[in-house]
């Protein structure tokens, strides 16, 4: 037997994006290639962007830092 639900169905998508700067890019002037992830939260209440790299010590990634996220999902 199903049991019915007055519940609004939500919809979340997360999408996550990888991206290899290369050594000296002028983003980290750094002489390596940097290592960046963003991560993108979209939600009925918004969308949310939360990004992590390895800069400073290649291959061991950093801790992940929001970017933007709206006041909603706060």
């Amino acid at each position: 037997m199903a049991i019915a639900s007055n519940q609004p169905q939500t919809t979340t998508q997360i999408t996550i994006t990888q991206t290899v700067l290369p050594a000296g890019d002028g983003s980290h002037g750094t002489p390596d290639p940097v290592l960046k992830r963003v991560f993108t939260f979209k939600l009925p209440q918004g969308e949310a962007e939360v990004t992590q790299t390895d800069y400073g010590h290649p291959g061991r990634m950093n801790p992940c830092y929001p970017q933007r996220i709206p006041g909603p999902l706060q």
